[in-house]
C-alpha cells in the first residue's frame, strides 16, 4: 500500500467514496422534493451531486433502489414507549404512521415506489426492509395490548396494521387529511368502535 503525505491511498479513496455517496443521496432527496419520483432521472442526480453517472450505477442499478436509500435518510427509527394504556399506545402508533404520510417527500414518494417496485423483486424487498423497523415496533404495541387483554389473544396483528397503514395511505393519495382520523382508527383497533358519519348541522 502506497502512502501520500502520510495518508494511505485507500483511506483517501474511502473518504472520497463516502463524500460521493452522501452527495448522491442528498441530491436524490432534493430532486424528489422538486420533481417527484416519476420524474427522477439518474443523470440529473449525477449532475446535482457532481459525480459520474457510472458512479451511481455502481452502487444502485436502478432509480428505485436509489430512492429507497435516500428515503432512509428522512425516516427516523421508531421510538416506542409503553404507557400501560393500550388505547394511548395504539393512538401513538397511528400518529407515527400518519407522520410518515404527512412528511411531503416520503408521503409523495412511497406510493409511486410501491407501484414501481411491483416489477422489481430486489427493490420491493428493499422497500419492505425500509419499513420493517416501524412494522416491528407497531407489532410490539399491538402484542402488548393483547398481553394486557385489551385485544384478543389471537388478534390478526398484520391485518390490523394493514388497516391503519392502508387507510392513511388511501387518504394521502386522494389528498384528504390523515391526522383527523387518528382517534377513530385508534378506537377501531382497540375497541372495535366503528366510525360514524357526523350528523348534518
Amino acid at each position: 500500500m502506497h502512502e501520500r503525505y502520510g495518508v494511505a491511498d485507500d483511506d483517501i479513496t474511502r473518504r472520497r467514496n463516502e463524500r460521493a455517496h452522501t452527495a448522491i443521496l442528498e441530491a436524490t432527496v432534493a430532486l424528489l422534493r422538486e420533481d417527484g419520483y416519476p420524474n427522477l432521472r439518474l443523470d440529473a442526480v449525477a449532475a446535482r451531486a457532481r459525480v459520474g453517472k457510472t458512479t451511481i450505477y455502481r452502487w444502485w442499478p436502478g432509480k428505485a433502489l436509489l430512492a429507497i436509500e435516500a428515503l432512509q435518510t428522512l425516516v427516523d427509527p421508531p421510538h416506542v414507549t409503553f404507557s400501560g394504556d393500550s388505547r394511548a399506545d395504539v393512538r401513538a402508533l397511528v400518529t407515527r404512521v400518519a407522520e410518515v404520510w404527512t412528511e411531503p417527500t416520503v408521503g409523495d414518494t412511497l406510493p409511486a415506489l410501491a407501484a414501481d417496485t411491483a416489477r422489481d423483486p430486489e427493490a420491493r424487498a428493499r422497500l419492505v426492509e425500509l419499513l420493517a423497523p416501524r412494522r416491528a415496533a407497531d407489532t410490539a404495541v399491538l402484542l402488548s395490548a393483547a398481553a394486557r387483554g385489551d385485544l384478543p389473544h389471537d388478534v390478526d396483528v398484520p391485518l390490523l396494521l394493514d388497516v391503519v397503514f392502508g387507510t392513511l395511505l388511501f387518504r394521502r393519495m386522494r389528498g384528504a387529511p390523515v391526522d383527523d382520523v387518528v382517534d377513530e382508527l385508534a378506537d377501531l383497533v382497540v375497541a372495535g368502535r366503528r366510525p360514524r358519519v357526523a350528523p348534518a348541522p
